[in-house]
């Protein structure tokens, strides 16, 4: 079998040339199998594929095919008629030859497509098949570079000419009897072809299409209006100069005519003052909210250029819509501009780079230098970085981050500026909070801004600000309008019309004035405009330009195709997956592997014969996943879900989440829904955000549908489950009541006593955590008194019961807690395992460890440190974080009353490594504040201090904890108190004394009394009485 791309014979049996690899069958671009080369149709999906010579037809017909607006560039040969004339044909193309080359390559050079050559000429587009916001301005650089390589030709080489011209296209691809094209059609070509023919010897002619397209860049000058044959009114064709160079860093820079920036001082000021307390050693953020086009990203420009002309330090990152697919890119951004890689650095090159920036900061990465490396993009082939557990390469990648923050922010003062936070993925939501935490004691000012929506935790802290950009007031507008349109008297009533139409919103205001002036309304020029005709105000500007990134260009169709599909699977992905979705290219996998790795597009990820893959870079994955159709889109991620199923180990597991999203995006959101609901049940017994984010997922998936009856028990489900983690998660009793109130009416609706039950436990004990304990003991004990001691309802009974324990345990009333304990322990076998589920955790664990705590704080420590040990002890797999920390709270606790110090030391501090591990808001809680208690007892009073105030305004920012939040306060003021700080310690211990009576909280209102009255106190005294807390008499005061 000969190959049509290269000529060479291969064996009947071939599916794939040995000389160049191209498919000697008919490939289906639907889904990717290879048909054998006489099909018409894809065995395997039905669709029409391309038609070999053996068809016997000259028919051609479109495979596809889109309007996309882009630029076309014709380039022949002057004089070349002339040249050949007397040469034949061999002869002549050996002439030419040289010519036709030089123009593909300089196409090529600013990737560009070549998609006919026409004798002595090229036609190429710009703009695609690989879409480029930037192709007016390609064209005119490929277009100079073609002019200067000609001048590099032999003497006796004909002058080149070329014609430019932008607008809007039918592109698609074409199969014809021998190949499959890609193509454009439209006025847009027949013009550029035109602009050829009127070129001069040698010069470049463009339309003023692409000049405004390219206006920042080039240099023009005109060749008058000239008609075209085939249009009914001539054109302005301008001669194409050169470049105008100049920094690209920054589209406004780079923009002529800039309007004016008006109407933002007050916004100003505060940028200005948040700069001015970074300086001063406090660093933090100030966060920019409003709708597009209102001015958030002229205003950081505009900041961001008076921190340059101060010699500050601007980083900057753009988060884009498409990035959510591609984590960490802004921050990437960011951490490039750090070390002053650009886009033109080879691996290497920036290696050096990073490895520079890094001595001269005095950090040394050790291990963590190859993750950097692999992180942005350039890995050391000669290092491979081994597979690390995805938790832990997240702390890593976390650890480095707040390193390299805190380092490069201790002296020198710089400006960080994210942009658009509303299409931040999660990765980089992740690392912005690490950031953000970052910030105090640094010089670094954080700049953000997003649209109205976004929210994020860390906003809420003591180190940020927010302002929120209103549109413009209409005499602000009224200035901008008036400097685009200039003062003549026809442009006065526009002004109205377009405070009207763009409502303060600067972006619209200055499209309107260029589509009036595109449409011929306004004629004159920039400041200086007059009125010829009323405009159609019901015109809508383009105000939102799609950015897409490096293009994934210079790829065979199967091997992009193949690429394609990789990156509907996700950042790495595993090759016997990715066998099974594309076809027929299977058996050639390992090759076109090779190929895309040689092409630096992706990387063997895994050790040994792993078959694992990544890309090499986040855009990669990115670009290449938003060229695909959204049909074929859809059907990918439904096959990769399919897939998935398949061949995991456990589908209903670990990844199940990431099963969940392929269904989604698939567009099955019943699919989708139940796989987020199984990952939300795995993670409820091992992370508790996690699990959270799963159950909220598939409450949005299961919100859309319209179910009815029964079938609206999973969306029960989900918003029980919402309720049931939200004290883990800081969630208040505000927040969660919407989904209380639908699970408790769709449990009424179905007649499931135990899902009202639960759910009603569960909302008092977010009660709890936001509100009091003793409201949390009434509505337990009022459920309980509900339920029946039937065998039906002995795990309900048992749950409860457990509930109930720690519902008393929080108020303060520890025998009656104990008795309690015994009951639920006592029948802990008869738990069913749905109502294990239900809770996320093993409710056993939770009886034992709560029994561990009312005993310690009974005084009985004996009888409580045999199970804080075997907690401690247990594995990993059985005890989750929250329990296992909360056993080495209670030794701390222990520890405290009998002055342990060694053993209060160590145990804060595994609390501590348990809290920052699992990054959950509640234990971090938790954390801080024995860490907090070990220091005072220790006697670093200042450093107590410190952790125990920041734990606290940590608790109150997040909403975490907060039943600890009397306890918190009163370990300050016993701080305080063994300061010497008397009359502070009395306030804050007030402070705590008040706040645990609105809690309901009475062992902490006792601990409060004996900061206040001392071991003698008469009301410290019946408080312990009462509580059974005998701790508390074990403690030394500092009076006594």
């Amino acid at each position: 079998m000969r190959c049509t791309s290269c000529e060479a014979d291969n064996t009947a049996d071939s599916r794939f040339c040995i000389s160049c690899g191209a498919a000697l069958g008919q490939l289906c671009l639907a889904c990717n199998h290879l048909n054998a080369a006489t099909a018409r149709y894809c065995t395997q999906c039905g669709t029409a594929v391309q038609r070999s010579p053996m068809a016997a037809s000259h028919n051609t017909f479109t495979i596809r095919g889109e309007l996309k607006q882009i630029t076309v560039l014709f380039a022949d040969v002057f004089g070349s008629t002339e040249l050949i004339e007397a040469l034949d044909p061999e002869e002549a193309d050996r002439r030419l030859a040289p010519c036709i080359e030089t123009m593909k390559e300089a196409v090529h050079r600013f990737d560009g497509t070549v998609v006919k050559i026409q004798g002595d000429g090229v036609m190429a587009l710009f703009g695609a098949p690989n879409p480029q916001e930037d192709h007016a301005v390609r064209a005119c650089c490929a277009a100079l570079a073609m002019q200067a390589a000609f001048r590099a030709l032999p003497a006796e080489t004909p002058p080149v000419r070329v014609g430019i011209h932008s607008g809007e296209v039918l592109a698609r691809v074409i199969a014809n009897d021998f190949s499959n094209e890609f193509d454009a059609t439209g006025l847009t070509v027949h013009i550029a072809n035109r602009l050829q023919n009127l070129a001069p010897p040698g010069g470049i002619a463009l339309s003023s299409a692409t000049l405004r397209g390219a206006r920042q860049f080039v240099s023009v000058e005109s060749l008058g209006t000239q008609p075209i044959r085939g249009l009914s009114a001539p054109l302005e064709i301008f001669l194409l100069t050169g470049l105008r160079r100049g920094p690209n860093s920054q589209r406004f820079s780079n923009e002529i005519g800039r309007s004016e920036f008006v109407g933002r001082d007050t916004e100003m000021a505060v940028l200005e003052r948040g700069l001015e307390r970074a300086d001063e050693g406090d660093g933090c953020a100030v966060g920019l909210v409003a709708d597009a086009g209102i001015g958030k990203s002229r205003l950081c420009f505009e900041f961001t250029e008076r921190c340059r002309a101060r010699g500050i330090r601007v980083l900057e990152g753009l988060a884009l819509a498409h990035s959510r697919a591609t984590p960490f890119e802004p921050v990437i951004d960011v951490m490039k501009a750090l070390f002053e890689m650009t886009p033109d650095d080879e691996p290497e090159r920036a290696r050096e780079k990073i490895v520079a920036v890094l001595q001269s900061l005095g950090v040394d990465l050790g291990t963590d230098l190859a993750l950097l490396f692999d992180f942005l993009g350039v890995a050391d082939p000669a290092a491979k970085l081994s597979r690390a557990d995805p938790v832990v390469r997240r702390e890593r990648l976390n650890g480095l981050f707040r390193r390299l923050i805190r380092t490069a922010g201790a002296t020198t003062p710089a400006v960080i500026l994210l942009e658009d936070l509303h299409f931040l993925d999660s990765g980089s939501e992740s690392l912005l909070e690490v950031l953000a935490e970052s910030l105090p004691g640094t010089r670094i000012l954080l700049v953000v801004n997003f649209r109205p929506g976004y929210a994020a935790a860390w906003m809420h802290g003591d180190h940020y600000d927010q302002v929120s950009l209103a549109p413009l007031r209409r005499a602000a507008a009224d200035q901008l309008a008036t400097q685009l349109l200039g003062d003549d008297e026809s442009v006065a009533p526009l002004l109205a019309l377009m405070a009207d139409r763009a409502r303060g919103n600067p972006l619209f205001i200055e499209e309107l004035v260029r589509k009036f002036e595109e449409s011929g309304d306004l004629v004159g020029e920039r400041g200086v405009y007059r009125l010829r005709r009323s405009p159609d105000m019901r015109l809508v500007p383009d105000t939102v330009q799609a950015i897409i990134g490096a293009r994934i260009d210079g790829q065979p169709e199967a091997e992009k195709s193949i690429l394609q599909t990789a990156a509907v699977i996700g950042r790495e992905f595993a090759l016997p997956v990715l066998a099974r979705l594309v076809g027929g290219l299977a058996s050639q996998l390992g090759n076109v592997m090779h190929r895309l790795a040689g092409a630096g597009l992706i990387y063997e990820a895994g050790t040994g014969g792993d078959d694992l893959y990544a890309f090499r870079h986040p855009m990669v994955q990115d670009v290449a996943y938003h060229s695909l159709l959204s049909e074929k889109r859809r059907n990918l991620h439904a096959a990769v879900a399919a897939e998935l199923e398949k061949t995991l180990p456990d589908p209903n597991g670990a990844q199940a989440g990431f099963i969940a999203y392929h269904w989604e995006e698939a567009g099955n959101p019943l699919q989708a829904a139940s796989y987020s609901m199984k990952a939300g049940t795995w993670h409820g017994t091992r992370d508790a955000a996690q699990a959270l984010q799963a159950w909220k997922r598939a409450h949005r998936l299961l919100s859309g549908l319209s179910l009815q009856g029964q079938q609206r028990y999973p969306l029960l489900m989900a918003s029980g489950q919402i309720v049931n983690l939200a004290w883990r998660e800081g969630l208040t009793a505000v927040d969660i009541e919407p989904y209380y109130s639908e699970a408790l009416a769709i449990a009424r609706e179905l007649g499931d006593m135990r899902a009202v039950t639960l759910l009603t436990a569960a909302y008092g004990r977010v009660l709890a955590a936001s509100g009091s304990a003793e409201e949390y003991v009434a509505t337990v004990d009022d459920v309980l008194a509900t339920v029946d001691d039937s065998v039906r309802n002995a795990s309900l009974r048992v749950v409860l019961t457990a509930i109930l324990c720690h519902a008393l345990r929080l108020s303060g009333n520890l025998p009656r807690a104990l008795e309690a304990n015994d009951r639920a322990l006592a029948r802990v076998k008869d738990i069913d395992d749905i109502d294990q589920q239900t809770l996320g955790f093993s409710i056993a664990i939770w009886i034992n460890g709560m029994r561990a705590q009312i005993l310690a704080m009974m005084g009985r420590f004996d009888e409580a440190r045999p199970l804080l040990d075997a907690l401690i002890a247990a594995d990993e797999a059985t005890v989750d974080v929250l329990h296992r920390l909360l056993a080495h709270a209670t030794q701390c606790d222990i520890a405290w009353a009998l002055g342990d110090l060694e053993l209060l030391d160590f145990h804060s501090k595994q609390a501590l490594q348990l809290a920052e591990r699992s990054g959950n808001p509640y234990l971090l809680v938790y954390g801080k504040g024995y860490v907090g208690l070990a220091q005072a007892i220790r006697g670093a009073y200042s450093d107590a201090t410190t952790t125990l105030s920041d734990a606290l305004a940590y608790a109150r920012r997040r909403n975490a904890g907060l039943e600890n939040e009397a306890r918190l306060l009163a370990d300050l003021a016993h701080v305080q108190l063994r300061a010497g700080l008397l009359d502070r310690a009395r306030d804050t211990a007030e402070e705590a004394a008040a706040v645990a009576r609105r809690r309901g909280a009475k062992v902490w209102l006792a601990y409060s009394e004996w900061l206040i009255g001392g071991p003698a106190s008469a009301s410290f005294n019946s408080l312990v009485e009462v509580t059974g807390a005998e701790l508390l008499r074990r403690l030394s005061h500092p009076r006594a």
